[in-house]
C-alpha cells in the first residue's frame, strides 16, 4: 500500500489517483449534490450583457438567480427561442423585468442592465475536491491534503470496485454494495421538503415580485 498517492511513482498509487478522479468526476457530473452547491454573485455594468460564469460552474440551481438591488427574481434559464424573440419583437423589455440566458461560458441578461445592480445565484460546482492550499474547489487532487466534499465511504465503494473492473476482476458485489450506499445517500440528500397538496404556498411565490407600494392611485 502506498504511503503517498499524489505525484507518487509506483503505478498502483497513480491508477487509484486516476480512478477516484474519475469517481468524483462521475458523481458531481450526474448529481445535484447539497454538498457541491456554491454562491456566485457580481455586479452588472452599464451598458454590458455578459458576464463570465463561476471557474467552477457545473450547472444552475433552478430559479435562483436574483437582482439583489432591486429584490427581484431573473427568469432564465431562457431558451434561444425565447431569448431571440425578447431581442426582436415589437415589444422592448424594461429594468422592471429581466431575463438571463447561457452561452458557452457566458451568462447574457437581456434587456442589457443600464445600471449597477448586485446580481446572485445558486450554482452546482464541478469542484468536488477542497485544496488545502487556498480552500478553492477543484475537480482534481494537487496534494495527499486535499479533501473530497463528497462522502468518503462513497468514494472509497466507488474506487474499489473500479480498480477491480481496471484489474480484470469480479466487481459485481462491491459494484452493488456501491450503488445501495449512493442511492441511500441521494434519498436524503441536502433533507426534502415537506409537499401539502391540500394548501397553497401563502407566503412565497416565485411566479412574480409585487412591492407593497407603488401601484398607482385610483380615482
Amino acid at each position: 500500500v502506498p504511503n503517498s498517492y499524489y505525484g507518487n511513482g509506483n503505478l498502483t498509487a497513480r491508477q487509484c489517483l486516476a480512478l477516484v478522479e474519475r469517481e468524483g468526476k462521475t458523481l458531481a457530473r450526474e448529481h445535484h449534490w447539497a454538498e457541491l452547491i456554491s454562491e456566485h454573485t457580481f455586479a452588472t455594468v452599464n451598458g454590458t450583457a455578459t458576464y463570465a460564469k463561476p471557474s467552477d460552474f457545473q450547472s444552475f440551481a433552478n430559479m435562483t438567480m436574483w437582482d439583489r438591488t432591486n429584490s427581484w427574481r431573473i427568469m432564465g434559464p431562457t431558451p434561444p427561442l425565447v431569448y431571440q424573440w425578447l431581442k426582436s419583437g415589437i415589444t422592448v423589455a424594461s429594468d422592471a423585468e429581466a431575463w438571463y440566458m447561457v452561452r458557452g461560458s457566458t451568462i447574457t441578461i437581456y434587456p442589457t442592465p443600464t445600471s449597477v445592480r448586485t446580481i446572485a445565484f445558486d450554482y452546482y460546482s464541478n469542484g468536488w475536491i477542497t485544496k488545502q492550499l487556498d480552500g478553492s474547489f477543484v475537480s482534481e487532487f494537487t496534494s495527499d491534503n486535499d479533501t473530497p466534499r463528497l462522502d468518503g465511504d462513497l468514494l472509497t465503494l466507488g474506487l474499489k470496485w473500479r480498480f477491480l473492473q481496471a484489474k480484470g476482476m469480479p466487481y459485481e458485489p462491491e459494484y452493488k454494495e456501491y450503488s445501495a450506499i449512493k442511492d441511500a445517500l441521494l434519498a436524503d440528500n441536502g433533507s426534502k421538503p415537506i409537499i401539502n397538496l391540500g394548501i397553497g404556498n401563502r407566503g412565497f411565490s416565485l411566479d412574480g415580485n409585487i412591492p407593497d407600494t407603488g401601484f398607482g392611485s385610483t380615482s
